[in-house]
């Protein structure tokens, strides 16, 4: 590891040495072009490797030429717009809108330019001797807005710029741009059914004034399958706005409401680290970062936990622990013990004959069915129909698979890792042994 860290410290001293070393060596009348990449992931674009780059707090980039009397530069922020872009485009007024923009700014001529692979659309400014434009882009879920400017004697010089620069300018959004669609969608139903309630979104994570949640579990599992983005957008609507409609208000609930309702569920270690960063990276810095609760297992596999909603789960995170006062094993403790109090599920048991193994379905009482895999006398139900020599497998969150073992590891295999791939909501493709004293791999 120390080796690897040396390397790529190495990989970075001597890219900022290439880059000091094009600045020093950049002029107007032979530029080299560096990559500015935005740090909230809005753009990357190239500038002039001897122009001055400039941050402002509220994202805004400045990139200007260095040692003028008169400001030269192209400047690049982000509208108070967040939408599907698609949405704009596809209405037939984004023309308009933008036309619109431009006369509060006192810009003329409205055209679209093809320089930029964007929609957008561009304005000459309108002030005395200024040679620059203005611009209004619509990419993934944001609208930037872009001003050049130099006086209009210097327009030939420094166009050629500009139009390098907006020539090389990248939105790559895509997690943000599903998560838009997501929230727009969620939206659009949730004020369907509750139309003077509040609905406001805050990176990943939506408030109402009846609940708070993330979608970073949503967005995990439409990603995976985007081709399954409406169904699983439409049963997560159906689990949340019914229950916005109930008196219970997410991220709000007490111990005593919810205790009997906490399930534990089966997670991959890198799901768990996915949410967890995007939940962070969402967050306002004056606001503690609410991440998910988790406990390693076996394997890459993690015990999370989650209230059991019918509908839905909704994951329970750090600041339920904080606002209940629990413990993280009472929160263990609770959760097996509701999932052992559930009536004993049922076993579809398959077996074709006697020479050949049996292969059963577990059909859960309550929860998911993975986290039957949990379940304190999963091997005394499973016993009963396949024997002592048992297999099991969660390659999602609805299926418990158990098969009568025979030595036919590699057979198992296969058909597990097919169902892995091919799942919403993914746990693992390993195989399990379920014995009397627990669950160990196989």
């Amino acid at each position: 590891m120390a080796k690897k860290e040396d390397k790529i410290g190495s990989l970075k001293k001597a890219r900022a040495a290439l880059d000091l070393r094009h600045k020093r060596n950049s002029t107007d009348a032979s530029p080299h072009y560096l990559t500015f990449r935005h740090p909230q992931n809005l753009f990357e674009i190239d500038y002039p490797a001897h122009w001055l780059v400039r941050q402002g707090t509220d994202g805004s980039v400045e990139f200007s030429l260095p040692n003028t009397d008169e400001w030269v530069g192209l400047m690049i922020f982000r509208t108070s717009f967040t939408f599907d872009t698609k949405i704009v485009e596809q209405s037939g007024k984004w023309e308009e809108i933008a036309t619109a923009m431009f006369a509060k700014v006192e810009s003329t001529n409205v055209r679209a330019d093809p320089t930029i692979i964007y929609s957008n659309f561009t304005a000459d400014r309108s002030e005395p001797d200024q040679g620059g434009q203005r611009w209004f882009v619509l990419g993934a879920d944001l609208m930037l807005g872009i001003s050049s400017s130099c006086s209009a004697n210097r327009k030939e010089t420094y166009h050629p710029f500009f139009e390098r620069m907006l020539s090389s300018l990248r939105i790559r959004r895509e997690d943000e741009l599903l998560a838009t669609r997501i929230i727009s969608r969620i939206r659009k139903a949730f004020l369907a059914q509750l139309p003077n309630s509040k609905f406001e979104v805050k990176g990943l994570k939506i408030v109402t004034d009846k609940f708070e949640l993330s979608i970073g579990n949503i967005l995990s599992q439409v990603k995976r399958n985007p081709a399954m983005l409406d169904e699983i957008v439409d049963h997560f609507i159906l689990g949340t706005v019914g229950l916005a409609n109930g008196d219970e208000e997410l991220g709000q609930e007490t111990w005593d409401a919810v205790r009997n309702r906490i399930q534990p569920l089966l997670k991959p270690d890198k799901y768990i680290q996915d949410v967890n960063q995007k939940t962070n990276r969402s967050k306002d810095s004056q606001e503690g970062s609410a991440f998910l609760i988790s406990v390693p297992w076996l394997a890459d596999l993690r015990i999370c936990f989650a209230l059991d909603n019918k509908d839905t789960f909704r994951f329970i995170n750090s600041m339920d622990l904080e606002r209940w006062s629990v413990s993280l094993e009472t929160l263990m403790q609770v959760s097996t013990e509701n999932l052992a109090a559930y009536p004993e599920p049922e076993l579809y048991v398959m077996k074709l004959n006697d020479a050949m193994p049996g292969i059963a379905a577990l059909q859960p009482s309550g929860g998911a069915s993975s986290s039957y895999l949990l379940h304190p006398k999963l091997f005394q139900i499973a016993a009963k129909h396949l024997g002592r020599d048992i297999v099991a497998a969660v390659p999602s969150r609805d299926a418990l698979m158990l098969f009568e073992y025979r030595n036919d590891r590699e057979t198992l295999q296969n058909a597990v890792a097919h169902d892995f791939a091919t799942t919403n909501h993914p746990i693992s493709d390993r195989l399990f042994r379920v014995t009397p004293d627990g669950i160990a791999l196989l």
